[in-house]
């Protein structure tokens, strides 16, 4: 697979010699990021059966240019597959072009056929049948998120807003209305000579739709779809839904083969010369950078700071290197006006990495060997002529940053949004309290009258909640007691993995920052490792740690990704900046990685 763009668009080119090629159109927002790995498996599905695929990003989503709150993004969408499908043909020969979307992404490609006229073969995933519907589903998902402990201090959004928001992605202003007055049977009559649709709800309007397009001559047919619910899941569980992905690329395969692969290979050639995103606003480039087994987008200001370091991030969870709301884009967008550089990358197995880890789990996310990828992208940007490195990662992220500015010796400091904890010995290090949420939310829950009915009605177990709270008094207690120990007769009773992990970070004088958002289950490791106010912490006269407010764990809402930028940015100038933003800038080298592969804006 090779990184391409387009019209501002970022995408992946999955090559093949047949003569009928596949344009997948993403789904939404969150339901892009988790369905990520199995949309690329999917590619690679048919790839190999023969078929050229192009997968990408709309306009102001992904790694694509713009923001998502530019003015009318159902049409940018709508245009981009438009050119995607130019872009298909141009760049491989095909002849012959399907399209194949996923939720809104299905929806959107049912209007686009209908414009382009000429599409061979549509694929609708669980189509968003009614936009109406699903901007109320948006709505509820947000609701419904508010009512968790990782949304109880986020400000609520009326439903008059002119924004629409769920787990990190908004609509607004006019495209909240743009997107629910679409129907699919009003606005679409014969999008493509034939479709295929696998429904996993709204069966009786799916049902309508099918009906719509056979009386207008298109040859439909319909299948369930029962493994969405699996797929359309955080992307640490989200599973490839193997038997609807073998019937899209049978039904896809339908058509018979023309002899075009000369040409298709002579087109290919011609579309892979040297090419960059350039970042007009910003005065930066993008690129894609292949190094290893690793992925990552460069983002290099015209002008970077002398007196900077480069900027690394990681994944969040199993989640490609976009981040949960896009931040880890907007946030290197936003450093690279100010003249610092920055690589947003997947580690091994993760994203666009390659391969892909046959499992992802949390043991794989907090292993050494993420340590290990991570250091491999430190040593890149090394390789790139910027002599320090920061990390900026979010839960696993924060881990990972953590243990390889400990580690590297050219990582000068790491920002931790949220860290869950400083070492990984699995999930059932603390036995009783799986699940169980901060000691604050507990505290703010034991005040509400309906949390005392969920109890009495057998809904929630206090015994579970006691005896969890047990767990972390008796782990606090043995640390205090075997660290008065250590201190006072200097016998290691057990050994100490936490500190000894900070005393390294302190050693080489690097600098850490860890912010928790108020609620934070995060917090319950910070203060059995180090005390109430976490006293214990200022040994360490380089690690701080602080609360910010209105930080949900993910950063799913626009205040909390805000908040975190600024204080980051904050303790950046202050613990690495000499000269204030916009003093001595130099140029930093090109990059000598003979795989590197330029954008240029079409």
């Amino acid at each position: 697979m090779k990184p391409v763009v387009f019209d501002g668009c970022f995408g992946w080119l999955h090559e093949a010699e047949g003569g009928s090629g596949v344009v997948l159109c993403s789904p939404f927002g969150y339901d892009a990021l988790c369905t990520h790995r199995g949309w690329r498996q999917l590619a690679e599905r048919l790839a190999a059966a023969g078929m050229p695929v192009l997968r990408f990003d709309y306009p102001g989503a992904g790694d694509s240019l713009g923001v998502e709150e530019d003015p009318g993004r159902i049409e940018a969408w709508i245009a981009s597959i438009a050119a995607a499908v130019s872009y298909l043909k141009a760049s491989t020969g095909v002849e012959r072009v399907s399209l194949c979307g996923l939720r809104l992404g299905a929806t959107l490609a049912a209007l686009a056929a209908e414009r382009i006229g000429d599409v061979d073969g549509l694929v609708l995933l669980s189509p968003a049948l009614s936009g109406r519907n699903y901007v109320r589903e948006l709505r509820a998902h947000r609701q419904s998120w508010l009512s968790t402990p990782a949304g109880i201090n986020a400000v609520p959004i009326p439903d008059s807003a002119a924004y629409v928001e769920a787990f990190g992605f908004g609509l607004h202003g006019d495209d909240i209305a743009r997107l629910g007055a679409i129907d699919l049977r009003e606005n679409t009559r014969r999008p493509a000579r034939r479709v295929l649709m696998l429904d996993a709800s709204d069966r009786a309007r799916a049902g309508a739709l099918v009906d719509h397009y056979a009386a207008n001559g298109v040859l439909i047919e319909r299948q369930s779809f029962e493994e969405a619910d699996r797929f359309l899941i955080e992307a640490l569980y989200s599973e490839e839904p193997v038997n609807a992905f073998e019937a899209v690329t049978r039904w896809l395969r339908e058509v018979p083969e023309t002899a075009c692969a000369a040409k298709a290979a002579l087109a290919t050639d011609a579309a892979h010369a040297a090419v960059e995103l350039r970042l007009h606003a910003q005065r930066a480039v993008e690129r894609p950078i292949v190094f290893g087994g690793y992925f990552g987008i460069y983002c290099r200001p015209d002008a970077p700071r002398a007196d900077a370091p480069a900027v690394l991030f990681f994944n969040t969870g199993a989640s490609h290197h976009i981040g949960d709301g896009r931040i880890f884009v907007l946030f290197a967008r936003e450093l690279a006006a100010q003249g610092i550089a920055s690589l947003r990358m997947d580690l091994g197995g993760l994203g666009d990495s390659t391969p892909l880890s046959a499992e992802v789990n949390l043991d794989t996310i907090y292993s050494q060997q993420s340590c290990a990828d991570a250091m491999a992208g430190a040593d890149w940007l090394v390789a790139q002529g910027y002599g320090q490195v920061v990390t900026f990662g979010v839960c696993g992220g924060a881990f990972n940053g953590l243990h390889a500015c400990a580690n590297h010796p050219d990582i000068v400091g790491a920002f931790g949004v949220n860290l869950q904890k400083f070492v990984w010995d699995g999930a059932a290090r603390t036995p009783g309290t799986a699940g169980l949420a901060s000691t604050r939310v507990l505290r703010r829950s034991a005040l509400s009258a309906g949390k005392w009915m969920r109890v009495l009605r057998g809904e929630t177990s206090l015994v579970r909640i006691v005896r969890g709270l047990s767990e972390r008094l008796s782990r606090s207690l043995f640390l205090r007691i075997t660290d008065l120990i250590d201190q006072t007769t200097g016998v290691a009773i057990a050994p100490n993995e936490v500190r000894r992990l900070l005393q390294k970070i302190e050693a080489k004088r690097a600098e850490v920052c860890l912010v928790y958002g108020d609620y934070d289950l995060g917090l319950e490791e910070l203060k059995i490792q180090f005390g109430a106010g976490s006293r214990l912490l200022r040994r360490y006269s380089r690690v701080r740690a602080k609360t910010l407010p209105q930080l949900d764990h993910a950063l799913f809402t626009r205040e909390a990704r805000k908040a975190a930028m600024e204080d980051a940015q904050a303790w950046f100038r202050e613990s690495f900046i000499a000269t204030p933003v916009g003093g001595a800038v130099s140029k930093a080298p090109e990059s000598a990685d003979n795989q590197t592969i330029r954008f240029q804006a079409r």
